[in-house]
């Protein structure tokens, strides 16, 4: 409890540096690690953090290693990363892609999660797709969130799709990423078949974007 305290006081006042704190992600205590990201993540450490992103052995920790990735990578990594043109940002898609492949679904649903803040390459965009057809509902969530920065040609008829998902988090998730595609007549229209969903949520969140 003292060394997370201190790690969360350094970063609030602005007195650690990604040496520090990158030293405290070894940690053997789990709420140490995470307040080690959370530090991480202040002072922009992408590369520190895409480095821990697989190798922890806590399922929290990795998640909030995802959710780390993608509030430092969201400008680097928006619109795609061009081959070769930041270290960092190709770091920060290394890691990613690899949290993508975790055991545990709840760290794959923070991976995609990610995705959606930093920007979905084509490359991911396809895994993206077919995790739609997770058995887990929130990877099928975060999977639809991903996909709402994807090529519009291939992200709106999977989010069409994932309309008819069981799950109603499911489908809020594929009408708020249609919304960023409402510029296409696809993505009107299946948002306009999602008025009528039997969750009032996505009823609502779906006639706001009409």
């Amino acid at each position: 409890m003292v060394r997370a305290a201190a790690l969360d006081v350094l970063r609030a006042l602005r007195l650690g540096d990604a040496v520090l704190f990158a030293g405290a992600v070894a940690d053997a205590d789990i709420a140490v690690r995470i307040e080690a990201v959370r530090a991480l993540v202040s002072v922009d450490a992408a590369e520190e953090l895409a480095r821990a992103a697989v190798a922890d052995p806590s399922r929290e920790v990795r998640v909030a290693i995802a959710k780390g990735l993608a509030t430092v990578g969201a400008e680097r990594l928006s619109g795609g990363l061009p081959a070769g043109s930041d270290s960092a940002a190709a770091s920060i898609e290394a890691a990613l892609t690899g949290l993508l492949d975790d055991p545990d679904a709840l760290v794959r649903a923070a991976a995609y999660g990610a995705l959606g803040t930093t920007g979905c390459p084509a490359s991911l965009t396809t895994r993206a797709v077919a995790a739609l057809s997770e058995s887990a509902w929130q990877v099928r969530g975060g999977a639809a969130t991903a996909l709402s920065v994807a090529d519009p040609a291939v992200a709106v008829p999977a989010l069409a799709k994932a309309l008819a998902d069981a799950n109603a988090d499911v489908r809020k998730a594929a009408v708020l990423a249609l919304t960023r595609h409402r510029s296409t007549e696809e993505a009107r229209a299946a948002l306009a078949t999602a008025t009528t969903d039997s969750d009032a949520d996505v009823r609502a969140y779906a006639a706001r974007a009409l």
